[in-house]
Protein backbone atom coordinates (compact mmCIF):
# COMPACT_ATOMS: atom_id res chain seq x y z
CA UNK A 1 0.00 0.00 0.00
CA UNK A 2 1.30 3.34 -1.12
CA UNK A 3 0.39 6.13 1.33
CA UNK A 4 0.65 9.62 0.38
CA UNK A 5 -0.11 13.06 2.25
CA UNK A 6 -2.06 16.26 0.25
CA UNK A 7 -2.33 19.58 0.88
CA UNK A 8 -4.71 21.80 -1.24
CA UNK A 9 -7.38 24.70 -0.49
CA UNK A 10 -9.92 22.35 -1.02
CA UNK A 11 -11.24 18.87 -1.57
CA UNK A 12 -11.72 19.28 -5.60
CA UNK A 13 -8.06 20.76 -5.85
CA UNK A 14 -6.28 17.66 -3.78
CA UNK A 15 -8.83 14.90 -5.52
CA UNK A 16 -7.32 15.82 -8.43
CA UNK A 17 -3.79 15.90 -6.91
CA UNK A 18 -4.61 12.43 -6.00
CA UNK A 19 -5.71 11.15 -8.99
CA UNK A 20 -2.98 12.76 -11.27
CA UNK A 21 -0.50 10.62 -8.97
CA UNK A 22 -1.92 7.50 -7.83
CA UNK A 23 -4.73 6.84 -10.41
CA UNK A 24 -8.17 7.02 -10.07
CA UNK A 25 -8.36 3.60 -7.90
CA UNK A 26 -6.96 5.64 -5.09
CA UNK A 27 -8.64 5.26 -1.57
CA UNK A 28 -9.21 8.43 0.58
CA UNK A 29 -7.58 7.67 4.24
CA UNK A 30 -8.72 10.17 5.83
CA UNK A 31 -8.98 14.32 5.56
CA UNK A 32 -8.74 17.07 7.99
CA UNK A 33 -8.30 20.54 8.26
CA UNK A 34 -5.01 21.79 8.93
CA UNK A 35 -4.79 25.83 8.76
CA UNK A 36 -6.76 28.65 8.26
CA UNK A 37 -4.40 30.21 6.20
CA UNK A 38 -3.07 28.91 3.27
CA UNK A 39 -3.33 25.30 2.50
CA UNK A 40 -6.80 24.29 4.27
CA UNK A 41 -7.14 20.70 4.50
CA UNK A 42 -4.52 17.78 4.63
CA UNK A 43 -5.82 14.70 2.38
CA UNK A 44 -4.19 10.71 2.78
CA UNK A 45 -4.55 8.79 0.29
CA UNK A 46 -3.09 5.31 -0.53
CA UNK A 47 -3.28 2.97 -4.09
CA UNK A 48 -2.61 -0.73 -3.28
CA UNK A 49 0.74 -2.31 -4.36
CA UNK A 50 1.07 -4.55 -7.12
CA UNK A 51 -0.19 -7.50 -6.32
CA UNK A 52 2.15 -10.10 -5.51
CA UNK A 53 1.89 -13.71 -7.79
CA UNK A 54 1.03 -16.47 -5.89
CA UNK A 55 3.45 -19.24 -6.07
CA UNK A 56 2.79 -22.19 -8.28
CA UNK A 57 1.73 -24.53 -5.43
CA UNK A 58 -0.99 -21.64 -4.32
CA UNK A 59 -4.53 -22.48 -5.91
CA UNK A 60 -6.54 -19.73 -7.15
CA UNK A 61 -9.28 -18.54 -5.69
CA UNK A 62 -12.68 -18.82 -5.83
CA UNK A 63 -13.98 -17.79 -9.47
CA UNK A 64 -10.62 -17.78 -10.77
CA UNK A 65 -9.82 -14.96 -8.02
CA UNK A 66 -6.09 -14.93 -7.44
CA UNK A 67 -4.97 -15.58 -3.64
CA UNK A 68 -2.92 -12.79 -2.96
CA UNK A 69 -0.85 -13.93 0.32
CA UNK A 70 2.26 -12.83 -0.83
CA UNK A 71 3.88 -13.97 2.42
CA UNK A 72 4.57 -11.07 5.31
CA UNK A 73 6.66 -9.27 3.81
CA UNK A 74 3.54 -6.76 2.07
CA UNK A 75 1.84 -6.75 5.22
CA UNK A 76 5.54 -5.46 7.07
CA UNK A 77 5.22 -2.98 4.41
CA UNK A 78 1.67 -2.19 4.85
CA UNK A 79 2.25 -1.39 8.77
CA UNK A 80 5.68 0.88 8.09
CA UNK A 81 3.39 2.78 5.92
CA UNK A 82 0.87 3.52 8.08
CA UNK A 83 2.64 4.39 11.03
CA UNK A 84 4.35 6.93 9.32
CA UNK A 85 1.60 7.97 8.77
CA UNK A 86 0.00 7.75 11.59
CA UNK A 87 3.26 10.10 13.56
CA UNK A 88 1.83 13.71 14.11
CA UNK A 89 -1.71 13.05 13.03
CA UNK A 90 -4.50 14.88 14.73
CA UNK A 91 -7.79 14.15 15.46
CA UNK A 92 -9.13 17.32 13.85
CA UNK A 93 -11.03 16.02 10.90
CA UNK A 94 -12.95 17.64 8.05
CA UNK A 95 -15.44 15.19 8.10
CA UNK A 96 -18.37 14.40 11.55
CA UNK A 97 -17.09 10.62 11.01
CA UNK A 98 -13.72 10.47 9.26
CA UNK A 99 -13.57 7.68 6.28
CA UNK A 100 -10.47 5.34 8.34
CA UNK A 101 -8.88 5.71 11.35
CA UNK A 102 -5.51 5.05 10.55
CA UNK A 103 -4.79 3.93 13.92
CA UNK A 104 -7.63 0.91 13.76
CA UNK A 105 -6.47 -0.05 10.49
CA UNK A 106 -2.77 -0.66 11.69
CA UNK A 107 -4.58 -2.99 13.96
CA UNK A 108 -6.72 -4.46 11.09
CA UNK A 109 -3.49 -5.64 8.99
CA UNK A 110 -1.55 -6.50 12.33
CA UNK A 111 -4.84 -8.54 12.29
CA UNK A 112 -5.17 -10.10 9.26
CA UNK A 113 -2.12 -12.50 9.13
CA UNK A 114 -4.95 -14.65 11.20
CA UNK A 115 -7.24 -13.99 8.04
CA UNK A 116 -4.67 -14.91 5.40
CA UNK A 117 -4.18 -18.20 7.89
CA UNK A 118 -7.57 -18.87 7.17
CA UNK A 119 -9.35 -19.92 3.88
CA UNK A 120 -12.88 -19.50 4.78
CA UNK A 121 -12.23 -15.85 6.00
CA UNK A 122 -9.51 -15.16 3.01
CA UNK A 123 -12.80 -16.10 0.68
CA UNK A 124 -14.66 -13.58 2.75
CA UNK A 125 -12.02 -10.97 2.42
CA UNK A 126 -12.15 -11.66 -1.45
CA UNK A 127 -15.82 -11.61 -1.84
CA UNK A 128 -16.13 -7.78 0.04
CA UNK A 129 -13.07 -7.22 -2.61
CA UNK A 130 -14.55 -8.48 -5.36
CA UNK A 131 -17.89 -6.20 -4.31
CA UNK A 132 -15.83 -2.75 -4.56
CA UNK A 133 -14.84 -2.41 -0.25
CA UNK A 134 -12.12 -0.98 0.25
CA UNK A 135 -9.12 -3.11 1.60
CA UNK A 136 -9.18 -1.80 5.11
CA UNK A 137 -12.98 -1.72 5.25
CA UNK A 138 -13.15 -5.49 3.82
CA UNK A 139 -10.23 -6.36 6.69
CA UNK A 140 -12.39 -4.86 9.05
CA UNK A 141 -15.75 -6.61 7.89
CA UNK A 142 -13.93 -9.94 8.10
CA UNK A 143 -12.15 -9.33 11.54
CA UNK A 144 -16.06 -8.49 12.95
CA UNK A 145 -17.29 -11.21 11.90
CA UNK A 146 -14.88 -13.68 12.78
CA UNK A 147 -14.94 -12.40 16.10
CA UNK A 148 -18.35 -12.17 16.72
CA UNK A 149 -19.16 -15.52 14.11
CA UNK A 150 -16.26 -17.45 15.51
CA UNK A 151 -18.40 -21.23 14.60
CA UNK A 152 -20.74 -20.10 12.07
CA UNK A 153 -18.71 -17.50 9.98
CA UNK A 154 -16.40 -20.73 8.90
CA UNK A 155 -18.99 -23.04 7.75
CA UNK A 156 -19.57 -21.48 4.35
CA UNK A 157 -19.01 -18.34 2.02
CA UNK A 158 -22.63 -17.74 1.97
CA UNK A 159 -23.85 -18.38 5.60
CA UNK A 160 -20.73 -15.68 6.45
CA UNK A 161 -22.25 -13.35 3.42
CA UNK A 162 -25.46 -13.39 5.20
CA UNK A 163 -24.02 -12.60 8.73
CA UNK A 164 -21.49 -9.65 6.79
CA UNK A 165 -25.20 -8.48 5.58
CA UNK A 166 -26.27 -8.10 9.46
CA UNK A 167 -23.08 -6.74 10.07
CA UNK A 168 -23.14 -3.87 7.07
CA UNK A 169 -26.84 -2.97 8.22
CA UNK A 170 -26.00 -1.85 11.81
CA UNK A 171 -23.99 0.41 10.57
CA UNK A 172 -26.24 2.21 8.19
CA UNK A 173 -28.23 4.71 10.12
CA UNK A 174 -32.10 4.18 10.26
CA UNK A 175 -34.71 6.47 8.04
CA UNK A 176 -37.52 6.85 11.09
CA UNK A 177 -38.57 10.22 10.56
CA UNK A 178 -41.80 11.34 9.37
CA UNK A 179 -40.52 14.19 7.27
CA UNK A 180 -41.53 17.72 6.78
CA UNK A 181 -44.23 19.23 4.60
CA UNK A 182 -41.67 21.09 2.40
CA UNK A 183 -39.21 18.67 0.60
CA UNK A 184 -35.96 19.87 -1.91
CA UNK A 185 -33.72 18.14 -3.44
CA UNK A 186 -30.29 19.07 -4.29
CA UNK A 187 -27.54 17.19 -6.10
CA UNK A 188 -24.63 17.44 -8.70
CA UNK A 189 -25.84 17.42 -12.22
CA UNK A 190 -27.18 14.72 -13.58
CA UNK A 191 -28.30 12.79 -10.64
CA UNK A 192 -31.48 12.19 -11.44
CA UNK A 193 -33.32 15.39 -9.01
CA UNK A 194 -35.92 16.38 -11.65
CA UNK A 195 -37.12 12.87 -12.47
CA UNK A 196 -36.81 11.72 -8.65
CA UNK A 197 -38.94 14.35 -7.84
CA UNK A 198 -41.66 13.31 -9.99
CA UNK A 199 -41.96 9.91 -9.03
CA UNK A 200 -42.21 11.01 -5.05
CA UNK A 201 -44.75 13.99 -6.18
CA UNK A 202 -46.75 11.17 -8.13
CA UNK A 203 -47.08 8.57 -5.09
CA UNK A 204 -48.06 11.62 -2.99
CA UNK A 205 -50.55 13.01 -4.72
CA UNK A 206 -52.25 9.65 -6.75
CA UNK A 207 -51.41 7.09 -3.49
CA UNK A 208 -51.23 9.44 -0.49
CA UNK A 209 -54.45 11.51 -1.75
CA UNK A 210 -52.38 14.46 -0.74
CA UNK A 211 -52.52 18.25 -2.62
CA UNK A 212 -48.99 18.38 -3.72
CA UNK A 213 -47.24 21.86 -5.01
CA UNK A 214 -44.18 22.10 -7.51
CA UNK A 215 -41.59 24.33 -7.23
CA UNK A 216 -38.32 25.10 -9.46
CA UNK A 217 -35.13 26.88 -8.50
CA UNK A 218 -33.38 25.58 -11.60
CA UNK A 219 -33.51 28.77 -14.19
CA UNK A 220 -30.18 27.83 -14.95
CA UNK A 221 -30.81 25.59 -17.74
CA UNK A 222 -33.25 26.50 -20.42
CA UNK A 223 -34.95 23.14 -20.55
CA UNK A 224 -34.84 22.16 -16.28
CA UNK A 225 -38.53 24.07 -16.05
CA UNK A 226 -39.66 22.44 -19.17
CA UNK A 227 -39.16 19.25 -17.56
CA UNK A 228 -40.82 19.63 -14.96
CA UNK A 229 -43.60 21.56 -16.28
CA UNK A 230 -44.01 18.42 -18.15
CA UNK A 231 -44.43 16.16 -15.45
CA UNK A 232 -46.98 18.67 -13.54
CA UNK A 233 -49.16 18.99 -16.41
CA UNK A 234 -49.51 14.81 -16.71
CA UNK A 235 -49.92 14.40 -13.16
CA UNK A 236 -52.49 18.13 -12.85
CA UNK A 237 -50.20 19.88 -10.08
CA UNK A 238 -49.46 23.23 -10.31
CA UNK A 239 -46.13 24.39 -10.28
CA UNK A 240 -43.85 27.99 -10.05
CA UNK A 241 -40.86 29.09 -11.39
CA UNK A 242 -38.58 30.70 -8.27
CA UNK A 243 -35.41 32.21 -9.07
CA UNK A 244 -34.53 33.75 -5.76
CA UNK A 245 -35.35 34.51 -2.33
CA UNK A 246 -38.37 36.50 -2.91
CA UNK A 247 -39.81 34.42 -5.86
CA UNK A 248 -39.84 31.42 -3.76
CA UNK A 249 -41.20 32.81 -0.25
CA UNK A 250 -44.75 33.59 -2.62
CA UNK A 251 -44.76 30.40 -4.10
CA UNK A 252 -44.91 28.95 -0.55
CA UNK A 253 -47.65 31.41 0.08
CA UNK A 254 -49.27 30.52 -3.28
CA UNK A 255 -49.34 26.82 -1.86
CA UNK A 256 -50.82 27.62 1.43
CA UNK A 257 -53.26 25.11 0.90
CA UNK A 258 -51.09 22.33 -0.43
CA UNK A 259 -50.41 19.50 2.01
CA UNK A 260 -46.47 18.81 0.34
CA UNK A 261 -44.38 21.00 -1.53
CA UNK A 262 -41.36 19.68 -3.61
CA UNK A 263 -38.29 21.98 -4.64
CA UNK A 264 -36.20 21.18 -7.66
CA UNK A 265 -32.95 22.89 -7.56
CA UNK A 266 -30.09 23.43 -10.11
CA UNK A 267 -27.29 20.56 -10.69
CA UNK A 268 -24.59 23.00 -11.11
CA UNK A 269 -24.74 24.51 -7.34
CA UNK A 270 -21.83 22.02 -6.80
CA UNK A 271 -19.56 23.91 -8.01
CA UNK A 272 -21.27 27.62 -8.08
CA UNK A 273 -20.77 29.06 -5.08
CA UNK A 274 -23.08 31.94 -5.70
CA UNK A 275 -25.86 29.61 -6.51
CA UNK A 276 -24.87 27.73 -3.32
CA UNK A 277 -25.54 30.93 -1.23
CA UNK A 278 -28.93 31.59 -2.76
CA UNK A 279 -30.41 28.18 -2.01
CA UNK A 280 -28.58 28.46 1.67
CA UNK A 281 -30.51 30.86 2.09
CA UNK A 282 -33.83 29.29 0.63
CA UNK A 283 -33.09 25.89 2.44
CA UNK A 284 -34.07 27.00 6.07
CA UNK A 285 -34.87 24.89 8.98
CA UNK A 286 -38.43 24.43 7.96
CA UNK A 287 -37.27 22.33 4.17
CA UNK A 288 -36.18 18.86 4.74
CA UNK A 289 -33.53 18.68 2.12
CA UNK A 290 -32.57 15.63 0.17
CA UNK A 291 -28.95 15.28 -1.31
CA UNK A 292 -29.24 12.72 -4.14
CA UNK A 293 -26.29 10.82 -5.02
CA UNK A 294 -25.75 7.99 -7.35
CA UNK A 295 -23.40 5.54 -6.79
CA UNK A 296 -22.77 4.84 -10.80
CA UNK A 297 -19.71 7.24 -9.67
CA UNK A 298 -16.26 6.79 -7.88
CA UNK A 299 -16.33 6.50 -4.18
CA UNK A 300 -14.01 9.96 -4.16
CA UNK A 301 -16.68 12.00 -6.29
CA UNK A 302 -19.62 11.21 -3.83
CA UNK A 303 -16.98 11.85 -0.87
CA UNK A 304 -16.11 15.36 -2.33
CA UNK A 305 -20.28 16.04 -3.50
CA UNK A 306 -21.56 14.85 -0.06
CA UNK A 307 -18.69 17.42 1.44
CA UNK A 308 -19.54 20.15 -1.26
CA UNK A 309 -22.82 20.32 -0.32
CA UNK A 310 -22.92 20.05 3.32
CA UNK A 311 -23.45 23.81 3.32
CA UNK A 312 -27.14 22.95 3.05
CA UNK A 313 -27.65 21.18 5.99
CA UNK A 314 -28.89 17.99 4.00
CA UNK A 315 -30.86 16.08 6.02
CA UNK A 316 -30.88 12.54 4.58
CA UNK A 317 -29.65 10.54 1.11
CA UNK A 318 -31.99 9.48 -2.39
CA UNK A 319 -29.61 7.22 -3.88
CA UNK A 320 -30.31 6.95 -7.49
CA UNK A 321 -29.55 5.30 -10.78
CA UNK A 322 -29.21 1.95 -8.61
CA UNK A 323 -30.01 -0.45 -11.38
CA UNK A 324 -26.77 1.40 -13.65
CA UNK A 325 -24.46 0.29 -10.76
CA UNK A 326 -22.21 -3.18 -10.38
CA UNK A 327 -20.15 -2.34 -7.63
CA UNK A 328 -22.08 -1.04 -4.63
CA UNK A 329 -19.61 -1.89 -1.85
CA UNK A 330 -18.00 1.39 -1.60
CA UNK A 331 -21.50 2.78 -0.64
CA UNK A 332 -20.23 1.75 3.08
CA UNK A 333 -17.80 4.29 3.21
CA UNK A 334 -19.65 6.87 2.02
CA UNK A 335 -22.78 6.50 3.81
CA UNK A 336 -19.64 5.93 6.88
CA UNK A 337 -18.72 9.56 6.46
CA UNK A 338 -22.17 11.35 5.31
CA UNK A 339 -23.40 9.64 8.41
CA UNK A 340 -27.25 10.67 6.98
CA UNK A 341 -30.05 7.89 6.50
CA UNK A 342 -31.18 7.10 3.14
CA UNK A 343 -34.60 7.51 2.65
CA UNK A 344 -35.22 6.42 -1.01
CA UNK A 345 -33.81 4.38 -4.06
CA UNK A 346 -34.10 4.70 -7.60
CA UNK A 347 -34.22 2.14 -9.95
CA UNK A 348 -35.08 2.93 -13.17
CA UNK A 349 -36.18 5.86 -15.46
CA UNK A 350 -39.82 5.44 -15.22
CA UNK A 351 -42.62 7.68 -13.66
CA UNK A 352 -43.89 7.56 -11.11
CA UNK A 353 -42.46 3.79 -10.90
CA UNK A 354 -38.63 2.90 -10.36
CA UNK A 355 -38.40 3.81 -6.58
CA UNK A 356 -38.66 2.27 -3.53
CA UNK A 357 -37.97 3.15 0.05
CA UNK A 358 -34.82 2.36 1.77
CA UNK A 359 -33.62 0.79 4.81
CA UNK A 360 -30.62 -1.13 6.09
CA UNK A 361 -31.04 -5.05 5.57
CA UNK A 362 -31.77 -3.52 1.71
CA UNK A 363 -28.75 -1.57 1.32
CA UNK A 364 -26.81 -4.37 2.54
CA UNK A 365 -27.93 -6.91 0.33
CA UNK A 366 -26.98 -4.17 -2.05
CA UNK A 367 -23.69 -3.67 -1.21
CA UNK A 368 -23.17 -7.41 -1.79
CA UNK A 369 -24.82 -7.99 -5.03
CA UNK A 370 -21.59 -10.27 -6.15
CA UNK A 371 -21.23 -13.75 -4.34
CA UNK A 372 -18.35 -16.23 -4.95
CA UNK A 373 -18.90 -19.70 -4.63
Amino acid sequence: MHIKRYEAANMREAMAKIKKELGPDAVILSTKKISSVGPLIEVMAAREREPVKPVADHPAGPQGVPRQDGGLGGLQQDIRDLKSCIDGLTRQVMFKSDLIDLKEALNMLCDSVSIRNDSHLQNLYLMFIANGFSRIRALRLTETIKNEFPSTAADSLEKAALLAEQVIARSCPKDDYKGKRIKAFIGPSGVGKTTTLAKLAAQYCFEKKMKVGLITTDTYRIAAPEQLKVYAKIMGIPLDVAPDKDKFMQSLTNFADKDVIFVDTPGRSRQDHRCLSTLKSILTDDVETFLLLSPVASREYLIEAADRFRILDYNRIILTKIDECTLLGPLVDVLDIVGKPVSYLTTGQNVPKDIEKANPERLAQLTLQNRLH
